[in-house]
């Protein structure tokens, strides 16, 4: 049934009496009409699209300011309408929600991927001013996704790992877990829809007898908590959804009949006193597991989840797990940051730094600012959305939350950037430790300094927080262009002083001002590290700034260096990327810290004498090279066929036999393996890593989940060689 304005209107009265609804009204009639002859890919009219979002969001009881936004929030992007216009016509608020909702679509791109990646910096920028950019974003994913259907398959898998990468993960991270829990489950529909047909199935033929079990359950523990004085509010029970049980028999090998822990009890109570005392009555009621129970009302998530879960023995022997929160405690639980917000006649009545405050995400917001490049910023921001929480204590007793894997190094760059550069190692819990020790929940660190540390390169490798990361690649190439400019300096002023002159002498003139100028740097900084880096030569800048010289040429002087003739023979195709043949030879060498393959998007890096190496887009030792040096690179299409060297890891049962299904795999599929390496680690499984010719990814992909299908095999992953 389609939405309706009365509806909405309804719906936000009910929550926000005193509310401005003319706001919504003209927000509505202006996007209707904006969009009067617009259809969507099912053939519907497109104003049902953000009619739609709004609804979604008025579910989630947000103010009039966020309903008009999602009203309006195609207008900028579809409709030909600019800023100033909506500005004019409504609020400069809602003009900028809307303007942060927008997509990027008048600036050129080199791929989609590149595209992506800058609409999302764009967004998390504009979300770090106004937190509602991203819920209004997160709920037209939502009504996306769940219109995906019109879309052809290829767009549809492309969509739904972009959801599942960034989307979920961020609804889960300002708090709303019922959006983040349908978009993983709309996610594993598209990209894996056999095996949600056959979660989706065996939860629909168990759920008579699971509904019968969650009914004996609550009337246990109603009956258990009354007579023990203790009043809940509220009991009741669930079945997990179909992404997590697909996670659990990934991460258990098991089939759906062999699974425990599927179901779900919510106690909810008066108060906090309360929940702990319901927690030691389900202890005295069913039998716990010591190390599944989580106080996260004492230690809340990072998006202000707070409650208290422990996973029991029930009767049959059954494991299910119960959560014990407060009203409050839930309303967080289910509307996240939206919970805390307070409204006046229906708009927010919070200033920027109170909706800051409430939003957990600063150091997201932080690496939005900071980084430049889009896909290093991609690559930083999912290793701090896409996690589970280690919570640490500093020696004074705070509380620090990291993604699981935090190193040592990440916490001290977590108290302050000056900590983590002079850091050379820590305590925890007393002992001392290396900087690449991965942080537990519950230890207490201290971090170890010296004044002469500095950053190393290889810090890189032992950071996994996008603070860190930042930071760390910062240091580097600041310290990268000290040195440029240092050594350009010495160079100069070594050449000026053979014919008698100095850069105090040519600054003096103006001569080394109107230099930079004519060479297009803003300072003369700048032009040392171009002579540095051999972007601009020596002997030509010389002769520009001393023509008063009577210059004879030499055969030296003549010839550009290597280095120099490859920057200028790339900057003359600057206009289009480098195209990449299939053949390895001194101008191309692909990197084999990421074996990159024809089909995936690259970037290219000038190297000193070996040519151009070329890397994955989001590699990230090309992420760690200087910008200054990276250039466009694509694969030529008249290299497709030619082979390409790539590395699989096959995690497998240590069963006879398995390696020859493996190899007759790969031959069956016309693949050649180049080596072979097989040893076997803890609990029974081997690992065998292979080194095999392919002509692109797809190929690669292709093998891996023939691979996945042989029985044993626990993962098949790509490797670097």
């Amino acid at each position: 049934m389609q939405l309706r304005l009365n509806d909405l209107l309804e719906q936000i009265s009910a929550y926000a009496p005193d509310a401005d609804l003319d706001v919504v009204m003209r927000a509505y009639f202006y996007a209707a009409k904006a969009h009067k002859d617009q259809s969507r890919k099912s053939g519907e009219a497109y104003f049902t699209h953000p009619l739609a979002v709004a609804g979604l969001l008025v579910e989630q009881r947000m103010d009039i300011d966020t309903v008009a936004t999602a009203l309006l929030h195609d207008v900028l992007e579809d409709c030909l309408v600019g800023q100033d216009e909506l500005e004019e016509t409504f609020s400069q608020v809602i003009a900028e929600l809307v303007d942060g909702v927008t997509k990027i679509s008048k600036l050129q791109f080199r791929s989609k991927q590149e595209a992506a990646a800058e609409n999302f910096r764009k967004m998390m920028l504009a979300m770090s001013k106004d937190i509602r950019v991203i819920l209004v974003k997160l709920a037209d994913r939502l009504h996306n996704m769940r219109t995906l259907g019109s879309m052809p398959d290829y767009k549809k898998r492309r969509i739904a790992q972009e959801t599942l990468d960034i989307y979920a993960p961020l609804a889960s991270r300002v708090g709303i877990e019922a959006w983040k829990i349908e978009l993983e489950d709309l996610c594993l529909q598209h990209l894996k829809p056999e095996i949600f047909a056959e979660v989706s199935q065996a939860m629909e033929d168990t759920k008579e007898e699971r509904e019968a079990y969650v009914a004996e359950i609550t009337g246990l523990l109603d009956r258990e908590l009354q007579r023990r004085g203790v009043k809940a509010e509220a009991i009741y029970g669930r079945c997990k959804h179909v992404m997590s049980i697909y996670r659990k028999m990934e991460s258990q090998h098991s089939e759906f009949d062999q699974l425990h822990d599927l179901l779900a009890f919510r106690v909810i109570v008066a108060d906090v006193t309360a929940c702990y005392a319901t927690l030691g009555n389900v202890h005295a009621l069913f039998r716990p597991l010591p190390d599944r129970i989580k106080d996260y009302i004492a230690m809340p998530k990072s998006n202000g989840y707070q409650s208290l879960h422990t996973t029991v023995f029930g009767p049959q022997g059954r494991r299910f797990e119960v959560q014990i929160r407060t009203r409050d405690m839930h309303d967080i639980a289910e509307r996240g940051v939206a919970a805390h917000w307070q409204y006046k006649e229906g708009h927010l009545a919070l200033s920027r730094e109170q909706l800051n405050e409430v939003t957990h995400l600063r150091a997201v917001f932080e690496s939005a600012r900071e980084m430049e490049d889009p896909d290093e910023f991609m690559e930083a921001v999912k290793l701090d959305l896409f996690h589970n929480e280690v919570f640490v204590f500093t020696p004074g007793g705070d509380v620090k939350e990291f993604p699981r894997g935090a190193t040592a190094l990440d916490f001290a760059y977590a108290i302050h950037s000056e900590v983590g550069n002079t850091c050379v190692g820590a305590k925890v819990n007393g002992k001392m430790v290396k900087l690449e020790h991965q942080l537990r929940t519950g230890e207490t660190v201290e971090v170890l300094r010296r004044k002469d540390q500095r950053p190393r390169r290889d810090w890189l490798n032992i950071a996994r927080t996008s603070r860190a990361l930042g930071r760390i690649r910062r240091y580097l190439r600041q310290e990268e262009i000290d040195t440029g400019v240092r050594l350009g300096r010495e160079m100069l002023e070594g050449e000026l002083k053979k014919h008698g002159s100095s850069l105090g002498d040519l600054n003096k003139a103006g001569r080394l001002k109107r230099a930079c100028k004519a060479h297009g740097f803003r300072d003369v900084e700048g032009l040392f590290v171009s002579l540095t880096q051999g972007h601009t030569a020596l002997a030509a800048l010389v002769r520009e700034l001393l023509p008063e010289v009577e210059w004879t040429t030499s055969d030296e002087e003549r010839e550009a260096s290597t280095f120099q003739k490859l920057i200028n023979r790339i900057r003359k195709r600057s206009a289009s990327p480098v195209l990449i043949s299939g053949q390895e030879d001194l101008l191309v060498q692909f990197a084999k810290c990421c074996n990159p393959l024809p089909g995936e998007p690259v970037g290219g890096f000038v190297t000193r004498g070996r040519g151009i190496s070329v890397h994955r887009r989001g590699c990230p030792q090309l992420l760690a090279l200087e910008p200054e040096r990276r250039i466009p690179v694509e694969w030529d299409a008249r290299g497709q066929g030619a082979q390409h060297t790539g590395g699989i890891r096959v995690v497998c049962v240590d069963r006879p036999g398995l390696l020859a299904n493996i190899t007759k795999t790969c031959t069956d599929a016309g693949i050649n393996i180049s080596a072979a390496n097989v040893q076997v680690v803890e609990d029974d499984k081997a690992e065998c890593d292979l080194e095999i010719g392919v002509t692109d990814v797809d190929e690669l992909q292709g093998l891996i989940r023939r691979l996945e299908k042989i029985r044993g095999v626990i993962s098949v992953n790509r490797v670097a060689r």
